[in-house]
């Protein structure tokens, strides 16, 4: 039995963190990740449009492996943010692995071989190729296809168009009359970043949103000589972050309590609605929906450029698109130069566009439809589909805390449960059981069932058979608590060798870190020293000599 091939599609946050655990945890090389776009960094190499960044705290959104002393605020703009990603994957000698502009259309399990033949396309050839590999792992993201909206007319528009994912550099806006249609994350940070360059900014936006502050300063010169020289103090601040963010979801669930909770929420966020944008706005902007159904946006000085002279927001859908402009749905109609599409992603098609074929000549996303959505065991694997894991699956989206702490877990629980049993070869095919991911999947919808999650907005949580297959409904925390307890029975095993174990052990001994040994040898040396006479004797010896030596040494 040879050792596993594995096969990872993405360079983003996650695909690094999973060739990280390989590498430096499991000790183990024998991995490629394709990436269909020119670089590494995911969501963050392919939106750039004018004023993108993170709205959790950097410190936060980070690797746990790779704490970054040097971030220079509290919530990092996409710059430094790839420019973090890039550095990590040079630190830690994961770019060999990498080969970019290469995209994956899909993958068949084949049973005659027991292993994943998976279809490319080199981007600069146009040449497709397969690859053949024991393990398939897919790091594509759940932000890494526009989503597909069709305006009636869009293709008699003669000016730029472009979706905010896809950013026209070359097209110069400023003094331009700019329609930005969306107002998600994406439109907040847009117009405030563009409103003051372009002549006019129109923005479409069909329905409001919850808006809160965020506060974002640079950090001093003291705080970052902590986080560079005092031991743990960024963990700390970290944890501290983590806590603070997770105690959010108390808010989302159902019941009384968290009602009068998501009350007191609610009322502070419309005084400070109130309080920066334009009263001729106040009515829109505050919702009708309760606080969490659709993505709370910490403001990134969106409500303060609503005073901006030449912009205006048109709190209606769009009729169609002419040549020259924009018709809305009650028959206004506005020329424009370029139109901006802020209109999200396709987060519940996962895998898109790849075709994905299991052991039964079924697609991932046929067998998908069949259980009217997307669904996965831990959000990470699915029947039929041996070998086989998703990262930042279904239901493991967290809309309250960081999403790259959710995929270090679910990447954690990869390495345990599929990818150290395969290296080890206590086996050669893993599959999860359709009765284990149908339960568990059903325990998660049991749990949404109430929230605010399903309180009937127009989010990107919930698919067109009307269930969310997203988020996960309650603290990351219980997440990672989920991941850590083995639950016996869940998955079907085959092949291996009975030699596993001394596998098993060698590994342990290769990757132990050195730190982690000589922790060990303190503590067994403390041991001794505690319980033997002799011992104790020759250690003071050893230091009174030590102590006499380095007296010799220093100049009376």
């Amino acid at each position: 039995m040879a050792a596993p091939e594995v096969i990872i599609i993405g360079a983003g946050p996650s695909g690094i963190s999973m060739a990280y655990t390989l590498k430096h945890k499991l000790g183990f090389d024998d991995f490629t990740i394709y990436e269909k776009i020119d670089g590494v960094g995911g969501t963050w190499r392919t939106n750039t449009y004018p004023g993108v960044g993170c709205d959790v705290p950097t410190i936060l959104y980070s690797f746990h492996f790779n704490l970054n002393p040097n971030w220079s605020k509290e919530l990092c703009d996409g710059a430094e943010i790839l420019d973090y990603l890039e550095d990590t994957v040079d630190k830690f000698d994961l770019r060999k692995h990498m080969h970019f502009q290469i995209e994956c259309l899909g993958a068949n399990w084949n049973t005659k071989t027991d292993k994943w033949d998976v279809k490319f396309k080199d981007e600069r050839t146009g040449l497709e190729f397969i690859r053949t590999s024991s393990v398939f792992i897919s790091a594509v993201g759940g932000i890494s296809y526009p989503r597909d909206v069709r305006f009636e007319g869009m293709d008699r528009f003669k000016g730029p168009m472009f979706h905010t994912a896809r950013w026209d550099h070359s097209y110069d806006y400023k003094g331009k009359r700019m329609a930005i249609i969306g107002n998600g994350c994406s439109a907040a940070q847009v117009v405030p970043s563009v409103v003051k360059d372009a002549a006019s900014v129109k923005q479409y936006a069909r329905s409001p949103q919850w808006y809160h502050e965020r506060p974002n300063r640079n950090f001093t010169t003291a705080e970052t000589w902590a986080f560079r020289y005092l031991p743990l103090w960024e963990r700390w601040k970290r944890l501290q972050l983590f806590l603070e963010n997770d105690d959010l979801v108390s808010t989302y669930m159902p019941g009384i309590a968290a009602s009068k909770k998501r009350a007191l929420v609610e009322d502070h966020a419309k005084k400070y609605i109130f309080s920066r944008a334009p009263k001729k706005y106040h009515d829109f902007l505050v919702p009708d929906f309760p606080l969490g159904c659709k993505r709370r946006i910490f403001d990134p000085n969106y409500l303060d450029a609503l005073n901006e002279p030449n912009l205006e927001v048109v709190p209606e859908g769009i009729r169609e698109i002419t040549e020259s402009g924009i018709v809305s749905e009650t028959g206004k109609n506005d020329d424009f130069d370029v139109i901006v599409l802020a209109t999200g992603f396709q987060v519940q098609r996962f895998l898109t566009p790849m075709e994905v074929i299991g052991k039964e000549g079924k697609s991932l996303n046929q067998q998908w439809k069949e259980h009217r959505g997307a669904q996965a065991y831990m959000g990470s694997y699915v029947h039929n589909f041996p070998n086989f894991a998703i990262l930042f699956g279904p239901n493991t989206f967290p809309a309250h805390n960081s999403a790259l702490f959710c995929c270090e877990v679910q990447i954690e629980y990869v390495a345990r449960t599929l990818l150290a049993p395969l290296i080890d070869r206590r086996a050669s095919i893993i599959e999860v059981k359709g009765t284990a991911e149908n339960q568990w999947v059903n325990s998660i919808h049991k749990q949404l069932s109430g929230s605010v999650f399903q309180a009937g907005c127009s989010n990107w949580y919930i698919n067109d058979f009307g269930r969310n297959a997203a988020s996960w409904p309650g603290y990351a925390s219980t997440y990672w608590k989920e991941t850590c307890i083995p639950h016996p029975g869940v998955f079907v095993k085959r092949g291996g060798e009975r030699t596993w174990a001394l596998r098993m052990l060698s590994r342990w001994l290769r990757t132990t870190s050195s730190m982690a040994y000589g922790t060990v040898a303190l503590l067994v040396a403390f041991g001794m020293w505690r319980r033997n006479n002799g011992v104790r004797e020759a250690v003071d010896r050893f230091v009174k000599l030590a102590v006499l030596r380095f007296r010799s040494f220093v100049p009376q």
